[in-house]
């Protein structure tokens, strides 16, 4: 092969591409593969800006986070597109999608192109975001599809007080508005993800809950059961049934909700399930002794629920993973902190402990390692029309990597992750890790080396503009 300046090899690498992990030279260029070379093809000679050795690694595309909440533009004290886009790349993600709901919300065509200007400039990874949808913004839904977002998401409860207006454009409040929300969203092709909780369930046993005086850090989960994930869930997909709506049910916590996506996807229809890492690891215990840092929506689950959830990873219900990375300033965390838990708000900036956190899974076998490449990048890419570019190692697609030693053995320190939120993560702080990420690459660039990010690339990360043709996840 004729000398050619390529942007980087990774020799002798071990890497995840058609349900398997193979051996070979990568070479990358102008940010896409170019060549994948045998491993007994002499690359010494090569003219390569960037070598990285493989050897004793593990390369998986690009980790994509499907599900992060960076707060820009709206509320930049608690995270803003520059820091979470750190985060990200410290946690090992070349591609994060974005929730709509900030402010202006991004519900309307003119919100969604203001705001992938901005995050333009600021992100050091790449990034797609959803478009909001709720029955007040249906005049925007096909603009903001021609465009190219991820997805539409939808809450099914009210936003918050004070700001109603501005979150018209993503909520349903009951039935009749996610009927006719659902028949519109149906029109333009796109998958439609839900925030799956019934709140009149909900705001029912709050308010119970209030009145015997039971506010201790189990108020939480106590006023968030499961059947009001379990109901919501059903009918999202009984809609879906009648009208054809592709669908996708974000952060599934509980086993039985898992069970009603396994069996609508055997009965045909088109769903895409979406859990966290936290589910598959922490139980409510974790809320019972870190209170407001444990506190996410839907809440941390009985053990029996973080086992069940296993079952469904197994057999492929759960397609994708996310970290639902939702950060708060540590202030606004520690008004739960006396017990009334329902005074703080509900997220854990967990971004930069998504993967560490499964690597210990890997260790205890209770994931593989291609399971973790699927679930967490092919999987993903194909689920929001970016495969091949992203999820795929080959030829022609991003020269996107995520590279990981799995012999090395590391602490997760909060006070080196990149989140503003890192004092919110206490539950993870001194969790030992047995693996090590090594190196975040996105498009041929070394983002992050090491835990270190290379904050100078501030601006490199660039919007994914996809019309969202699903492929379809066991090609």
């Amino acid at each position: 092969m004729a000398k050619e300046p390529y942007n980087l090899l990774i020799k002798d690498a071990v890497y995840f591409e058609r349900n398997q992990f193979q051996q070979g030279h990568i070479l990358v260029k102008d940010g896409k593969i170019t060549h994948i070379l045998p491993m007994e093809q002499d690359v010494s000679q090569l003219d390569a800006a960037r070598v990285i050795d493989g050897t004793g690694r593990l390369v998986f595309p690009g980790f994509i986070d499907s599900h992060v909440h960076f707060r820009d533009p709206g509320a930049v004290a608690k995270e803003d597109f520059f820091t979470g886009s750190c985060a990200a790349a410290a946690g090992g993600f070349t591609a994060v999608c974005d929730m709509p709901n900030v402010t202006p919300c991004t519900s309307t065509a003119a919100a969604l192109t203001a705001k992938i200007m901005d995050a333009e400039k600021k992100s050091v990874v790449d990034f797609g975001f959803y478009g909001a949808a709720g029955f007040g913004n249906f005049d925007q839904l096909s603009a903001m599809n021609d465009i190219g977002i991820v997805g539409f998401k939808t809450f099914l409860q009210p936003g918050p007080k004070g700001q109603e207006e501005n979150f018209s454009g993503l909520v349903a409040y009951d039935d009749g508005e996610l009927w006719r929300l659902m028949q519109e969203t149906a029109k333009t092709g796109t998958r439609h993800f839900f925030h799956c909780e019934n709140y009149k369930i909900i705001e029912k046993m709050a308010a119970y809950l209030h009145e015997i005086g039971a506010e201790g850090y189990d108020f939480h989960y106590q006023s968030r059961p499961n059947i009001a994930e379990v109901q919501s869930i059903a009918t999202v997909l009984q809609f879906a049934r009648v009208t054809g709506q592709k669908v996708g049910i974000c952060h599934i916590s509980t086993a039985e909700g898992c069970e009603l996506v396994r069996q609508a996807k055997a009965a045909g229809i088109d769903v895409v399930g979406e859990t966290c890492f936290h589910y598959l690891v922490y139980s409510d215990a974790a809320i019972d002794e870190y209170g407001p840092f444990a506190k996410c929506n839907p809440p941390l689950r009985s053990q029996a629920d973080v086992d069940g959830l296993w079952q469904y990873i197994a057999d492929g219900t759960i397609d994708m993973i996310g970290s639902d990375h939702a950060p708060h300033q540590y202030e606004e965390k520690l008004v739960g902190l006396e017990k009334e838990i329902w005074k703080a708000p509900s997220g854990i900036p967990s971004i930069e402990a998504f993967i560490p956190t499964l690597l210990n899974q890997v260790a205890k076998k209770k994931l593989s390692v291609e399971q973790l490449a699927r679930l967490v990048s092919e999987n993903t890419a194909k689920v929001f029309g970016l495969y091949p570019q992203k999820g795929c190692i080959a030829p022609g697609s991003d020269g996107d990597f995520t590279i990981i030693d799995l012999q090395s053995e590391t602490v997760l320190d909060i006070e080196k992750m990149y989140t503003k939120a890192r004092k919110n993560n206490i539950m993870f702080d001194g969790t030992k890790i047995q693996g090590k990420l090594c190196y975040t690459i996105v498009r041929g660039h070394v983002i992050m080396e090491n835990g270190m990010v290379d904050v100078g690339q501030k601006g490199w990360g660039q919007y994914l503009y996809q019309k969202n043709e699903d492929k379809e996840i066991d090609e």
